[in-house]
């Protein structure tokens, strides 16, 4: 007998909350990157444009991966965590720093690619297809996942990029936790992660002289991101150094109040006292511009869409299936925690991007592949297998 439906196969929380956030995203960015035109008229800057092309393209891929059935395919993981590790491992010959010092991106004529978004979803795709068969199975493959994560990792740092390579551990971490796993290999790993990086901190590896005859190292933790984790501790040291970022972002998210100076009259934000206000510090423009209640309303958004997937995982239909469910939370809950936590000082800045809001095509791109893949559970989870029979 044919299978037959439970409900709608279309998730409209899901995808109407996901795409609030996207939409509000263009919103802030608009309002981050506008500058008063003279003669007065209609302004809008090309990283809003780009954006808006970037969201089209996102929901177009959405609309057309949803219908894949990913849920009942574990081995679909190969499709993106080989592109990724390929295309991390030549980022370093092809790739472009856009003058950072960090080469995260490939350049190309209409786009760029961040390959370590894409590897984001790879490793939550990868350590579900791991954890998804029997318990003893399980515990075998809990070592070949930490390489994977390792490797993944150390792909990463060498762009540098160490907020992203943290993403990586907690994926890790939190979809090895649901999984049954002993709780003490756990912490034996994380107390050698943690020891790693006091060893990182500490370490540098002698390359040599230059051509002035100066030393040169590898550090494993750079100078300036060692100065980030200080300044947050104490951003005062170094007021109009290290600090200046963090300082500025505090004081442009407190001149808020309840409800904000309004739609394109934040001071911080358009006198230029806010860096990469786009992406990184996105969430300052929320917070001077619409004030505690503009804040409360995105992290409202951001709580009702975490709650959808975890409501997903609960129905989801097998174990493969709820591991993503944990993985994604994982993603977008780190990523929020950071991407705000950074503005008031309740995290180090490690330039990770606000989900589906922050200005940047490969981030928004992973955000609504991960969304796609939702959907199609959701679809699985709707289906009535009483009479067709279930799915392995």
């Amino acid at each position: 007998m044919a299978v037959m439906r439970r409900g709608p196969s279309f998730d409209w929380w899901l995808f109407l909350l996901a795409l609030a956030l996207s939409i509000s995203g263009l919103v802030y960015i608009y309002s981050a990157t506008w500058v008063a035109p003279d003669p007065v008229g209609p302004w809008v800057s090309p990283k809003v444009v780009k954006q808006a092309a970037y969201l089209v393209a996102a929901l177009i891929v959405f609309f057309i991966l949803r219908r894949i059935n990913w849920g009942l395919k574990p081995e679909s993981w190969l499709w993106f965590y080989v592109p990724a590790v390929l295309l991390l491992i030549a980022l370093p010959f092809i790739g472009s720093d856009r003058g950072t010092g960090a080469t995260r991106w490939i350049e190309l004529r209409l786009f760029d690619i961040q390959p370590s978004e894409f590897a984001k979803l790879a490793l939550t795709l990868i350590l579900a297809w791991l954890y998804s068969g029997e318990p003893h199975q399980v515990r075998r493959r809990f070592w070949p996942a930490l390489l994977i994560m390792l490797s993944l990792q150390a792909l990463v740092v060498i762009q540098p990029d160490l907020g992203t390579s943290l993403v990586f551990v907690i994926i890790f971490f939190v979809m090895s936790l649901f999984a049954p796993i002993p709780r003490r290999w756990i912490a034996i790993v994380a107390l050698y992660m943690l020891w790693a990086g006091v060893l990182a901190w500490q370490v540098s590896i002698p390359l040599g002289t230059d051509s002035n005859g100066n030393a040169r190292y590898y550090q494993f933790i750079k100078d300036y991101q060692k100065q980030r984790i200080m300044a947050f501790l104490d951003p005062q040291q170094d007021p109009s150094g290290s600090g200046y970022h963090i300082i500025q972002s505090e004081n442009a998210v407190g001149s808020g109040g309840l409800s904000g100076q309004g739609f394109l009259r934040g001071t911080q934000v358009h006198g230029g006292f806010i860096p990469v206000v786009d992406s990184d510090f996105i969430f300052t423009v929320v917070g001077e511009e619409y004030g505690f209640f503009g804040c409360l309303w995105l992290l409202l958004l951001y709580f009702l869409l975490l709650a959808r997937i975890l409501a997903l995982s609960r129905d989801a239909l097998s174990v493969y299936e709820r591991y993503i469910c944990y993985g994604t939370s994982a993603v977008i809950f780190f990523h929020v925690f950071i991407a705000v936590g950074m503005t008031i000082r309740l995290a180090p800045i490690t330039g990770l991007p606000l989900p589906f809001v922050s200005a940047g095509g490969s981030a928004l791109m992973t955000m609504w592949l991960y969304m796609a893949i939702l959907q199609s559970i959701h679809a699985n989870s709707r289906r009535d297998f009483r009479y067709a029979g279930r799915p392995r």
